[in-house]
């Protein structure tokens, strides 16, 4: 199924995607775009390469409640937050960002334990993916065998042409959507002719790229180097680096309680900060930034290609460019393996 909407009707389709459930898109705000949950359907923008952030915001918020309760003096009264999300539809994402949801799956709902917060939004989140038309320096996602206009993930699969907008129902879900929308209309031969040649030119793109053949092995067998005390030589542990990547999953639980209120609530955390490995009882087996950095690159190429075989990063480009002092995490795995 291949549908097509005029560009200048994008509000009235968005509008027609927030009856159908809670959505999620890409907003331009100050620093750049980013996904938001969608009140108003003029907010919502196709107009940008690629999000600051990544959208596991839609799956793993920043933030989220799991427990609230009201201390007493002889009881405590606990509310559980509710997992039944109403549908939810993800706008925008793009084939690197898709794929990060995949290998995310493998630790949330695959690695033995599964998270019911990732699970019951996966579920109930349709995804449409949209179609890369150019390559920034920055990004690597052809390493992984992911290209521009890859459809892999998508439930639909949106490219933007001149006119219009493009969509193509890819699962089941993704054709429900699409049958349901009304101001959707029937695409032609010349559309459809478009839009594959718009997958073939995606295919053809390329980015950076690197060979993983043996690289979780060669990170392992370096473990003791020196080099990771060269290349952390110029990192902050900002921890920016893990707040934008797609993949990033590291999270604290932490209570807040006022006046005899609280919340138990999942925050995100992260392997750079000096005080995530720190221990009750004050040791910590990280005290330096160079550890830190060799964790998240071994965690990424090498440790969770041995759990789950699959490299957690989908070269999305977003820790280089934000990286304040360009640490690019392609060339620290490239050189590191040419180091051994």
């Amino acid at each position: 199924m291949l549908k097509k909407i005029g560009l200048e009707k994008l509000n009235e389709f968005v509008s027609a995607l927030i009856e159908k459930g809670t959505l999620f898109a890409p907003v331009k705000g100050d620093a750049g775009v980013d996904f938001q949950e969608i009140k108003n359907a003029g907010d919502v923008t196709l107009d940008f390469y690629n999000t600051l952030q990544s959208p596991k915001c839609v799956f793993f918020p920043q933030t989220d409640d799991m427990v609230r309760y009201r201390l007493k003096k002889e009881t405590t009264d606990i509310e559980e937050i509710s997992l039944d999300f109403e549908p939810r539809i993800a706008f925008g994402i793009r084939p690197c960002d898709v794929k990060s949801f995949e290998i995310m799956d493998k630790l949330f709902t695959r690695g033995g334990i599964v998270d019911p917060y990732w699970e019951s939004r996966r579920k109930n989140t349709t995804i449409m993916g949209y179609a890369f038309d150019a390559v920034d320096p920055a990004d690597f996602y052809g390493a992984f065998g992911i290209h521009a206009a890859d459809t892999t993930g998508s439930d639909v699969f949106m490219v933007k042409g001149e006119k219009n907008l493009l969509l193509k129902a890819i699962t089941e879900k993704g054709e429900k959507l699409l049958s349901s929308v009304d101001t959707l209309e029937d695409a032609l031969e010349e559309d459809r002719k478009y839009f594959e040649e718009r997958l073939k030119k995606g295919a053809e793109l390329e980015t950076r790229t690197l060979s993983l053949e043996g690289v979780a092995g060669k990170l392992r067998d370096m473990f003791g180097s020196p080099y990771w005390e060269k290349v952390a030589a110029p990192c902050l542990n900002c921890g920016v680096c893990t707040f934008v990547c797609p993949t990033c999953h590291c999270f604290d639980i932490q209570d807040e309680t006022l006046f005899g209120e609280g919340t138990r609530r999942k925050i995100w955390d992260s392997c750079m900060f000096t005080d995530f490995t720190l221990e009750a009882s004050g040791h910590n087996p990280r005290t330096q930034k160079s550890q830190r950095l060799r964790q998240r690159v071994n965690h990424k190429f090498s440790y969770y290609v041995t759990n789950f075989e699959v490299t957690s990063c989908v070269g999305c480009g977003r820790c280089t460019r934000s990286c304040p002092v360009n640490i690019d995490i392609l060339t620290v795995v490239e050189e590191a393996v040419e180091s051994v």
